[in-house]
C-alpha cells in the first residue's frame, strides 16, 4: 500500500463510481479498478460494494477513508510545511462568515493576519449559518465563522468564541433617548423592529422571537435584512429598533446611536470559528485559526 493507491481510493470514494473517478484522475479505468483490486488483496478485505456502474464503501471501506484521509493530509501538510521554510507562508486563504460575524470580527483579524503574512490572498464569502456549513462540507472554504450552534457538531472542530449579550440600537431622540441603562424587554413591545434575516435554526432571529413570546407580546417586525449595517442605519433614522450583539457597538464611530443591553430576560449570542474535522488544513488556514486560539 502506497500514497499513490490511498490517493486513488479516497478519489473513488468521493465519485462513488470507477469511471468518474478515472476520469478525474485523467487515467483509462482497467488501470484504476486494478490499483483498487490490488489494494484490497494486500489488505485482505473488501473495500467496496459493486452496485452496477457505481460503487459503495464497505464498512471496511470507511475506516480506510477516514486512516487515508489523515494519512495523505499529513503529508500534504508537509511538503506544504517544507516549502514554506523557503517561500513563507502565501497561497489561498478562503473563509465563510455570517454577516453579523463578518463586519463585527474579520476586518482586525484580517489586517493583523496580513501583516504577519502579506503573501496571503483571501477569498471571502457570506451566508447565513446553514450557507457556511454547506460551504465547508463541500470544501469550497476551509474555515468559517458562525452563530451557534451548529447541526451535526461531531463533524466539525471549532473554537468559542466569547459569548456577548444581545443589545437594542435606537435612535437618541427617540421615546427612550439619552437613557444608556439596560432595558427590559418588554419595553420594546411598541416598537417597530428590524431583525437580522431568519435562517435555518436557532439564531438570534428566533431566539429573538422566542423571548418576546414568553415576555407576552408579539413585536411588530417592519423590517429583515442580512446586512449589519443597513439595520444599524435605519435604526440611526428613526425608522424603528434593531437587535444586534453588543460588538456591533464599535461598527459606527459617529452615530446618533444608543445601544442598550436587554435585560428581564437578558439575551446572549455566541460565535464560533469552525472547520471539518479530519480535514487538512492549509498553513495560512491554521495560522489563521491560531489567531482566535490566543
Amino acid at each position: 500500500m502506497d500514497l499513490r493507491q490511498l490517493k486513488y481510493f479516497l478519489v473513488i470514494a468521493e465519485e462513488g463510481q470507477i469511471t468518474r473517478a478515472a476520469k478525474r484522475l485523467h487515467m483509462a479505468q482497467p488501470p484504476l479498478s486494478h490499483q483498487l483490486k490490488l489494494l484490497e488483496q494486500e489488505l485482505g478485505v473488501q473495500l467496496v460494494e459493486r452496485m452496477g456502474r457505481t460503487v459503495k464503501l464497505t464498512e471496511a471501506g470507511r475506516t480506510l477513508q477516514r486512516r487515508a484521509e489523515q494519512m495523505v493530509g499529513l503529508m500534504q501538510r508537509t511538503v506544504s510545511e517544507m516549502e514554506e521554510h523557503h517561500a513563507g507562508v502565501r497561497g489561498t486563504l478562503s473563509i465563510g462568515t455570517v454577516p453579523s460575524t463578518g463586519v463585527t470580527l474579520l476586518p482586525q483579524r484580517i489586517r493583523s493576519f496580513y501583516d504577519s503574512y502579506p503573501s496571503v490572498y483571501f477569498q471571502l464569502w457570506e451566508g447565513d449559518t446553514h450557507r457556511i456549513m454547506q460551504l465547508l462540507e463541500s470544501r469550497v472554504i476551509e474555515v468559517g465563522l458562525v452563530r451557534l450552534p451548529i447541526e451535526s457538531t461531531k463533524m466539525y472542530e471549532m473554537v468559542l468564541l466569547p459569548i456577548e449579550p444581545l443589545v437594542v440600537a435606537m435612535n437618541t431622540t427617540g421615546k427612550h433617548g439619552g437613557d444608556d441603562t439596560p432595558i427590559r424587554l418588554s419595553d420594546l413591545a411598541n416598537f417597530p423592529m428590524m431583525l437580522l434575516r431568519r435562517q435555518h435554526g436557532m439564531f438570534i432571529y428566533e431566539q429573538f422571537m422566542k423571548a418576546c413570546e414568553f415576555a407576552g407580546f408579539q413585536p411588530h417586525i417592519l423590517c429583515e435584512s442580512d446586512d449589519i449595517m443597513t439595520l444599524l442605519a435605519l435604526a440611526e433614522s428613526g425608522t424603528g429598533i434593531t437587535i444586534v450583539p453588543k460588538s456591533a457597538m464599535n461598527l459606527r464611530s459617529t452615530t446618533t446611536l444608543q445601544f442598550r443591553e436587554i435585560i428581564e430576560p437578558s439575551l446572549e449570542s455566541t460565535a464560533a470559528v469552525v472547520w471539518l474535522r479530519n480535514r487538512f488544513l492549509s498553513t495560512p488556514a491554521r495560522r489563521f485559526v491560531e489567531m482566535f486560539s490566543i
